[in-house]
């Protein structure tokens, strides 16, 4: 699992490695549908879909990894007419590309993204940004950030619908990576330990009880709710599906 505190729900649809190639650019996903993230997750971990992609974001702002970011998901291939003009030349876009759907309800995309969701999105986005040396702008030639819409604008003109741009890159600009914190913010955050607890023993042993609890409740619920999705997805009727793509060209 490459995101800390995704929940690791593994899709079988993925090439295994990028045959040499890097991801340069960060792909945004509207689920057009379904009632769940979990049931996003479920239909991305059958072999029969076809598809998937890296993350899934609930409306709750849980955040679930399907498929490691060393590997191409199946989510970017088809480019039609009208796309941006950087993306033919390159082949399958999959090897690229990091895809990120953002689960809503409307099937055109059209509901805006929860404050939760916008947090674990614009959060998410950050990390692959640093972890892969991708632009933190919009997508141009030299890679970046940009909607399903950028590939496949006579299919997905809709994909990912209404999604926060602007503030996005305002957080993006504004945010400063870990390993670029400056000295005066260290030393304020360091000076705030110590007058709380000198040591940092009592704090640490804290977090290390609230992460054992954390990970047993959400291996709990995860569990429940994967298998809830399951057993409602085999009353829905033939075709009420929603996510369809043609990713693996």
């Amino acid at each position: 699992m490459d995101e800390p505190g995704a929940l690791w729900c593994p899709s079988p649809n993925y090439f295994p490695g990028r045959r040499g190639q890097r991801p340069r650019w960060i792909i945004v996903h509207g689920t057009a549908g379904f009632a769940s993230a979990e049931e996003v997750v479920a239909f991305f971990q059958h072999p029969e879909t076809e598809a998937s992609t890296h993350y899934v974001i609930g409306r709750d702002g849980r955040i679930f990894q399907l498929v490691r970011e060393a590997d191409a998901a199946w989510g970017n291939g088809v480019v039609s007419r009208g796309h941006d003009r950087w993306w033919e030349p390159l082949g399958n876009p999959n090897y690229v590309t990091l895809s990120i759907e953002h689960h809503k309800l409307r099937r055109d995309n059209g509901d805006e993204l929860t404050a939760a969701q916008k947090r674990a999105s614009f959060l998410l986005i950050a990390h692959l940004c640093e972890r892969h040396g991708i632009p933190r702008r919009w997508a141009d030639a030299q890679g970046g950030i940009t909607g399903h819409f950028s590939l496949d604008p006579e299919g997905r003109s809709y994909c990912p619908g209404p999604y926060p741009w602007d503030e996005l890159f305002s957080y993006l600009a504004g945010s400063d990576p870990p390993h670029q914190m400056g000295p005066a913010r260290s030393r304020a955050a360091e000076q705030t330990l110590s007058d709380r607890d000198p040591t940092g023993a009592g704090l640490r042993q804290q977090l290390a009880e609230l992460r054992e609890v954390a990970a047993a409740f959400q291996r709990r619920l995860i569990n429940v709710e994967l298998e809830l999705a399951r057993l409602q997805g085999q009353e829905r009727p033939p075709g009420s599906r929603t996510i369809k793509r043609s990713p693996r060209r």
